[in-house]
């Protein structure tokens, strides 16, 4: 695959729209007037767009998704069949760290039989931080195009960087990947003091 300034301009435009500009509902938009699922689901999709933008057949936020996660216990269940503020709280949590995390992963992180003020704590934490790591991904999505395009001659391309990018960015995604298990199982992978 050829890149050229302009596919790359491309690129950085539709990173900086649904990564860089986007941002969670605040915690007060969030509805707390009891949706149903379907309800739940558009809610869901319209706020985390740049998730499940529709462009595969497999979406990322689904009713049986849903459904598992208040099964398996990694949320409260619903009042009557109804999803609250702090159902809705818990799930864009849990959307937005499935791509990179199994559920059981993010089970770890989540507060669990927490208050109300101590989960919109945490949310809002949450979301300034996917806010700042998204500026930091946005920049460093920029400054690759210096790598891309040589730039001391903005016509001289390297033909074969597309491949070499998605490599790339595939091994940072397997070792943030990597860190990230080992952070949540950090107590666990610690070996045993011994006395001598």
């Amino acid at each position: 695959m050829e890149i050229n300034e302009k596919k790359i301009d491309e690129w950085i435009a539709y990173w900086k729209k649904y990564i860089g500009e986007f941002e969670f509902p605040s915690w007060d938009a969030i509805p707390n007037l009891g949706l149903y699922m379907e309800q739940v689901v558009t809610f869901l999709r319209n706020c985390l767009k740049y998730m499940d933008d529709g462009t595969t057949d497999d979406p990322v936020i689904t009713a049986s998704a849903i459904n598992n996660y208040v099964r398996k216990k990694f949320m409260p269940q619903p009042i009557k069949k109804r999803y609250y503020r702090t159902h809705i709280a818990y799930l864009i949590i849990i959307c937005a760290l499935k791509p990179s995390l199994s559920i059981a992963e993010i089970q770890t992180v989540l507060p669990m039989d927490t208050t109300e003020d101590e989960l919109h704590e945490f949310y809002d934490n949450f979301t300034k931080q996917h806010k700042r790591i998204a500026g930091l991904f946005i920049n460093r999505v920029e400054r690759l195009k210096r790598v891309l395009i040589k730039e001391n001659d903005p016509d001289e391309l390297f033909k074969d960087n597309a491949t070499e990018l998605m490599v790339d960015v595939a091994l940072l995604a397997s070792f943030a990947r990597l860190l990230s298990e080992r952070l949540i199982n950090f107590g666990s992978d610690m070996p045993e003091e011994t006395d001598k």
